[in-house]
């Protein structure tokens, strides 16, 4: 089974207020993105790296690739205007013989290799797979006209999904020659063939750099380590 990675990483980042991509923000003294492809590195399984990118700022981030000197291939490839574009172009550079095809946020920079290999492990024996952990909040279904209560929602059912998402690479290129409208997620335009996803165990640390304060909790848990 030869598994290739897919970082996409070509998001603009509004919300983060940085004149810079999150990617290329350090964190502890790393670009994001350079942590994230750390761990990937990592896994042995993981044959290479194909990093998805904002076509404005291509060149800074092969200056990071080469400086940083990863020993397996990172594969720079130029993302579209959403997610779906990004990631269809990731699924446009795989390798012939790859089988099996892991889509991993590239600011989730906490990511363990732990998680990573838990998918790798699950998803010899099935299609799609997606790392996720069970939500601590109390959640409330709440009616958007009147912001009346209508379900408070069994919080054992309910799951907060993660990525990396470990996909069958033919399943995963049929769900994407399909509608990609509306999809948040990959594992959304599988489930859309009638496909079952099956939830591995993430970490409630893998957590994705949004905002300036998942900056500050991103470096406290890389401390912790």
């Amino acid at each position: 089974m030869k598994i290739q990675a897919i970082l996409p990483a070509a998001g603009a980042g509004e919300r983060m207020k940085s004149q810079i991509p999150k990617p290329l923000l350090l964190l502890h003294g790393k670009p994001v993105i350079v942590r994230t492809i750390e761990v990937f590195e990592a896994c042995e399984a993981v044959d290479s790296i194909i990093l998805v990118v904002h076509p404005d700022y291509r060149k800074d981030y092969e200056d990071v690739v080469k400086k940083t000197d990863f020993k397996k291939t990172v594969l720079i490839v130029e993302g579209g205007e959403t997610r779906t574009q990004s990631v269809r172009n990731g699924l446009g550079a795989l390798d012939k013989d790859t089988t099996c095809v892991m889509i991993h946020d590239g600011v989730r920079p906490c990511i363990t290799r732990d998680v990573i290999e838990r998918g790798l492990k699950e998803i010899k024996d099935e299609k799609a797979l997606v790392a996720a952990v069970g939500v601590k909040p109390t959640l409330k279904v709440v009616d958007p006209q009147t912001r009346l209560v209508t379900e408070t929602l069994d919080r054992s059912l309910v799951w907060e999904i993660q990525t990396p998402q470990i996909f069958e690479r033919g399943l995963l290129e049929r769900a994407y020659r399909k509608d990609t409208e509306g999809a948040t997620d990959d594992a959304a335009l599988v489930e859309r063939l009638g496909v079952k996803v099956k939830v591995f165990l993430g970490d409630y640390q893998n957590i994705k750099i949004t905002t300036p304060e998942d900056m500050l909790i991103a470096e406290a848990f890389l401390e912790r380590k």
